[in-house]
C-alpha cells in the first residue's frame, strides 16, 4: 500500500507511531516537509525514539528519504541516526537526502532566537523561519548541493556579508567587521557534514518515482500538521511549510493518485505556543506553569468530572504526557473538534483516519464541538480568522472506564466490537461528522497496542 500520512490538528498527534506500524510493509518512507522543530515518537520493543529529520521508516530498516522541501539541520541529522543506533536498530536501508532541500546554517538559529517574530509567535527556535524566507528570496538560500559543492566557502560568506546587519542586531556578531570570521566558523563547522552527507544526496522525484514505477511501495510522512499548514493553517499561528497531503505530492514531485491518504487524529486536539484554540480547556498561562509528572489528587479528578475544564486538561496533559518532544513545552488541551475535522478531511481528501491516544480520555468525561459562534452568528465552517468564535458543544457527553490491561489485549485480539462502548459512541460521531471512516485505534504508544481488526468495516457501516 503506498500512503501519505498526516496529522488532522495543530501537531503532536502520534504520527511517528502510525508511520512506524506502516512501515512493515512498505520498501520506502519520504519526509516531505518541515525541519528538525517537529519531533516524532516512536516506542517498539520497550525503546523510545525521537526523531526530528530523519523519517521514522528508518527504526523498521527501510529506505528513506529527505524531501526537497525539508528544512535540513545536518547535526540534528546525525543525531538522529545515532539515536536510533543506540536505541538497538539496525540501519539497513538506503539513505536519501534531497540536493534541493534548505541547509538550516547557524544564522539561521541566531535570527530565530533574536528575532522580534519568534517571541510573537512561539517559534521553536530552530532557524525554520529564517531559512524559509532565505528559499523564498531564492538569493540567499544555501541547498544540499551548495553543501557539497566546492564553492561552498564563498556561498557561506555571500550570505553572511548581505546579513551583517541582522546578525548585529540580534548580537550574534558584536560589529560588522566580525562578519568574514563568522562566515569562516560557520563553514568549519559544516565543511565536515558536507563529507559525511554526500553519500546520501540525490533527486527524490527521479528516485521516488522510478522505485514507484517498479512496484516498489511507499509511504510519505508529514511533519506537523494540517492546521499549522503555512497556506491552509491558522496564521500567523503556523508553520513554513505545506503540511497537507497536497503538499507531498507538490514537495516530492509525486503523483497523489497513487497513494491512500491517512490523516492521524488524536483524540483530543492539543496546541504549541500561541494562537485561537476554540475548544481549550483551562487556559494557556496556567498551562505554562505546569512541570511534566505531576499529579491530580483524588478530589481534583473529581472536580475536573463535575466540570471543573482547567483540571480536566491538566489532567489530559499529564495522562497524555503532552510536553513537546522538541521544545519540552506544554501543549495545551481541549475537547475533540469535529468542525476543525471536517476541515481537515475536506482539504486533504481524506480516506481514513488512524485515532491515537483515546486510552488517555479513559475515566474522563468529553463532549464535542460540532459548530462556532461569533457576535451572534453561527457556523459549522472552520473560519481563517479563528480568534473570537467560540465553541458550540453536540449534546452527546462521552465517557467510558479505563480499560484494564486484558480487556486492551482482548480488544487487540479481537477487534473494533472489543473496544468500550462510549469508546465507539465517540469514535461514531466522529466518523459521521467528517464523512471519513477509521482504519486504526491506538490504544498505547507501543507499536503492538493497536486496534486494527474490523475498525474499517464498521466505522464504514456508519457512513451507510
Amino acid at each position: 500500500m503506498n500512503a501519505v500520512v498526516i496529522g488532522a490538528y495543530w501537531g503532536d498527534e502520534g504520527k511517528g507511531k502510525i508511520v512506524d506500524m506502516l512501515a512493515a510493509n512498505s520498501d520506502w518512507v519520504a519526509r516531505f516537509n518541515g525541519g528538525d522543530n517537529a519531533g516524532h515518537t516512536i516506542v517498539a520493543n520497550g525503546k523510545e525514539v525521537v526523531l526530528h529529520v530523519v523519517p521514522a521508516g528508518m527504526v523498521q530498516g527501510k529506505n528513506v528519504a529527505i524531501g526537497p522541501d525539508v528544512f535540513f539541520n545536518p547535526k540534528t541529522f546525525f543525531a538522529d541516526y545515532e539515536g536510533v543506533l543506540k536505541a538497538g536498530f539496525r540501519v539497513n536501508g538506503r539513505i536519501l537526502i534531497d540536493e534541493r532541500a534548505h541547509v538550516i546554517m547557524p544564522y539561521h538559529i541566531a535570527l530565530d532566537a533574536g528575532g522580534e517574530a519568534s517571541g510573537k509567535l512561539g517559534t521553536t527556535k530552530r532557524g525554520i523561519g529564517p531559512v524559509a524566507k532565505d528559499k523564498a528570496s531564492r538569493t540567499e538560500d544555501i541547498t544540499i548541493c551548495d553543501l557539497v559543492s566546492p564553492g561552498l566557502r564563498e556561498k557561506i560568506k555571500a550570505v553572511v556579508a548581505a546579513k551583517t546587519a541582522e546578525l548585529v542586531a540580534v548580537k550574534a556578531i558584536e560589529k560588522a567587521a566580525d562578519a568574514e570570521k563568522y562566515a569562516e566558523a560557520a563553514y568549519a563547522e559544516y565543511a565536515p557534514y558536507a563529507e559525511k552527507i554526500r553519500p546520501y544526496v540525490g533527486s527524490c522525484a527521479y528516485e521516488l518515482n522510478a522505485a514507484l514505477d517498479s512496484g516498489k511501495t511507499m509511504l510519505l510522512e508529514g511533519a506537523q500538521s494540517t492546521l499549522l499548514d503555512v497556506v491552509h493553517g491558522t496564521r500567523p499561528y503556523v508553520t513554513s511549510s505545506n503540511c497537507t497531503a497536497g503538499g507531498a505530492a507538490a514537495n516530492l514531485g509525486i503523483d497523489l493518485r497513487k497513494f491512500k491518504i491517512i490523516a492521524v487524529v488524536k483524540a483530543y486536539p492539543t496546541r504549541v505556543g500561541e494562537g485561537a484554540f476554540p475548544s481549550e480547556l483551562g487556559n494557556y498561562e496556567d498551562a505554562k506553569k505546569e512541570k511534566k509528572g505531576e499529579t491530580l489528587t483524588a478530589a481534583e479528578k473529581k472536580n475536573a468530572v463535575d466540570g471543573d475544564q482547567g483540571l480536566l486538561g491538566k489532567w489530559i496533559r499529564q495522562d497524555g504526557r503532552e510536553f513537546g518532544a522538541t521544545t519540552g513545552r506544554p501543549r495545551r488541551t481541549g475537547y475533540p473538534d469535529f468542525v476543525a475535522l471536517n476541515y481537515s478531511a475536506m482539504i486533504n481528501g481524506v480516506d481514513e483516519w488512524a485515532i491515537t491516544k483515546i486510552d488517555i480520555l479513559s475515566g474522563k468525561p468529553l463532549k464535542a464541538v460540532v459548530a462556532y459562534e461569533k457576535d451572534g452568528r453561527k457556523t459549522t465552517r472552520f473560519p481563517f480568522k479563528l480568534e473570537g468564535w467560540k465553541p458550540v458543544y453536540g449534546n452527546r457527553e462521552y465517557f467510558w472506564n479505563a480499560m484494564a490491561e486484558s480487556e486492551i489485549k482482548a480488544a487487540v485480539a479481537k477487534g473494533y466490537d472489543a473496544l468500550p462502548g462510549g469508546m465507539k459512541e465517540y469514535i461514531r460521531d466522529l466518523v459521521i461528522a467528517t464523512k471519513t471512516p477509521v482504519s486504526m485505534v491506538s490504544l498505547s504508544p507501543e507499536r503492538e497496542i493497536t486496534v486494527t481488526k474490523d475498525v474499517l468495516k464498521r466505522t464504514m457501516e456508519y457512513l451507510r
